[in-house]
């Protein structure tokens, strides 16, 4: 896997406040380009617009809502960087919707998310969570008009839209309803979202996601996010759609690492998205592979050692996971 500098593909925008002038329900031609803005305001440069509709989509259980909670803190303490990506949070609140956690579930999360930040509890006052998604817009909206926000993520998709998925005009219309909120109070709107099963036989791509076309179509930007194939603390941020981005930003990933935290950062390292396509025969040698060497009288530790110097990239935990599943 090749290593390369972020900052050589970074790319400036300007830090703009979307609510320094009034909405209007018309623009002329000569209005719009009279306006001072040359480029795209971002929350997170070069990658997040500060307004707007954007999704993060990928397999169950692999990390999602970790990377996204802990995007939703660093904006909220007033982080400078996400990532190694300079942030630029006006008002460093944020709101997430989680369907999938409880209250007692979060409580233990943001603890020991705690463990790697330590920071004092009213440092976290900033980032607000819902658990109960009755009457959502309305509190949602409610909520935003007394407190600004920077970010609001819903978490997930599938368990706040109530209509049917394969239908593209209910899922247009609600999405169009949120997106609207997000660009009337100025924040960016994140939906944590499903790929289809068995798509990580295929490389990255928008067309992936679950559901009908109409949902990645009014997204402004997708990233699917891909587990590394051998190593389980890795996982890959592939760009899959995003038309303000170069295109060297949508044909590599980049590749985060969490510790025993599930805290983030990010390696410095890109692959490349056909490199990410799961072959069901080669996992199946890998696996194999390892209990030979366990049958052998190798320790995980030894095995690791071993493997590595064949040039595998893979951990104790993801050789464990490996040699119970051969077993069984």
């Amino acid at each position: 896997m090749a290593e390369k500098n972020n900052d050589a593909l970074k790319i400036t925008y300007n830090n703009l406040d979307p609510n320094s002038e009034p909405e209007k329900d018309f623009y002329s031609g000569a209005e719009l380009i009279e306006r001072d803005v040359e480029v795209l305001p971002t929350l997170l440069d070069p990658i997040f617009p500060k307004v707007g509709s954007v999704a993060i989509a990928g397999g169950s259980d692999i990390g999602k809502s970790t990377f996204l909670r802990q995007f939703a803190i660093a904006v909220s303490v007033g982080d400078r960087d996400f990532l190694g990506w300079t942030l630029n949070a006006e008002h460093n609140r944020a709101i997430v919707v989680s369907t999938e956690d409880f209250k007692d579930l979060m409580t233990i999360t943001l603890k020991t998310f705690n463990k790697e930040r330590r920071l004092p509890s009213e440092k976290y006052n900033g980032v607000s969570f819902m658990f109960m998604i009755d009457d959502l817009f309305e509190k949602l909206e409610n909520r935003i008009k007394d407190e600004k926000i920077d970010l609001l993520i819903m978490d997930a998709f599938l368990d706040i839209f109530d209509g049917v998925m394969n239908d593209g005009g209910q899922v247009r219309k609600f999405l169009t309803k949120y997106d609207q909120l997000a660009n009337k109070h100025g924040f960016l709107l994140v939906f944590n979202h499903h790929a289809g099963k068995r798509t990580q036989q295929f490389k990255p791509s928008k067309d992936n996601l679950l559901g009908s076309q109409s949902f990645e179509a009014k997204m402004r930007l997708v990233i699917e996010i891909r587990p590394d194939l051998v190593d389980d603390n890795r996982l890959h941020l592939c760009i899959v759609k995003g038309n303000y981005l170069p295109p060297e930003f949508k044909s590599e990933s980049f590749v985060i690492e969490s510790n025993e935290n599930r805290y983030f950062s990010n390696t410095g390292e890109r692959e490349v998205f056909e490199h990410l396509r799961e072959s069901v025969r080669e996992k199946e040698d890998l696996k194999k592979l390892c209990w030979d060497l366990k049958q052998e009288g190798k320790s995980i530790r030894e095995i690791e050692i071993e493997l590595k110097s064949q040039g595998y990239k893979i951990s104790k935990s993801t050789i464990a996971r490996y040699l119970k599943e051969y077993e069984e």
